[in-house]
């Protein structure tokens, strides 16, 4: 699970309103098909629409961002990380743009910097998921090491958002490193309560049963593991745990 937030406009790129001319209307509708593409998992003919948009509207900040997350999902992060910066220079401090630069930096492994952008964004009062934010915070600390860190801001997470899983799941990630494997699993266990096919909750639950010597309990998550995802990366890790353990 990324921290990116798909926050794509509910409203159009501008409100429909008497008088505007065929341009703007025609920006808006790029814009509404690219972000229906998106939605649809599509972020190439997503930018396409985006791009189109943009020849009309270069300077609206939400059509900036958008085209960063288009680019985000087809791994082109230097004009990601360009139109990200651009839609932060238009709508200046806006939580949700910060928190996905922050995302873009940690697929970048600019710790550094997603530490920063996740700061703002995290303490921002009209942002809206500062759980996100937090999280996202404590895991580039948790990148860097600093454990100590990387929890207290899960807590900051957890505090905002008892229901956010991704907030536990981390958390347990960093018990675990911690040679804490008891707490890793209390974590685990009450992502699963709030999100039961979270196939990172299941994973991380069955190496703490593991180093618990629970090898049923391991077997049992890493199976579901496969189930959930089975071409991922993860599942192929379990296939390999399994083998050791059956």
């Amino acid at each position: 699970m990324r921290f990116l937030i798909i926050a794509l406009l509910l409203l159009a790129l501008s409100a429909c309103a008497p008088g505007r001319g065929k341009t703007e209307n025609d920006a808006e509708v790029h814009y509404m098909l690219g972000v229906s593409y998106l939605q649809a998992n599509d972020p190439t003919r997503a930018l396409q629409e985006f791009l189109l948009a943009e020849e009309i509207e270069p300077d609206d900040a939400k059509l900036q961002a958008a085209l960063g997350q288009a680019y985000f999902y087809k791994k082109s992060f230097a004009d990601s990380e360009q139109h990200y910066l651009q839609a932060l220079k238009l709508d200046k401090g806006n939580p949700m743009h910060q928190n996905n630069l922050a995302a873009l930096y940690m697929e970048l492994e600019r710790w550094d910097d997603a530490i920063s952008y996740f700061h703002q964004a995290a303490t921002n009062l009209i942002f809206s998921r500062p759980e996100v934010a937090w999280t996202g915070y404590g895991y580039a600390y948790f990148k860097k090491k600093d454990y100590v860190t990387a929890i207290d801001a899960y807590v900051k997470a957890i505090e905002q958002n008892r229901n956010y899983p991704q907030a536990y799941v981390r958390r347990a990630e960093t018990f675990f490193a911690l040679d804490q494997p008891e707490k890793a699993v209390v974590d685990c266990e009450r992502a699963l309560e709030i999100y039961p096919d979270y196939a990172l909750a299941h994973y991380n639950l069955a190496l703490a049963n593991m180093k618990l010597r629970k090898a049923g309990a391991a077997i049992t998550h890493f199976q579901r593991v496969i189930d959930l995802i089975p071409d991922s990366d993860l599942a192929h890790q379990s296939k390999s745990y399994l083998l050791v353990l059956k």
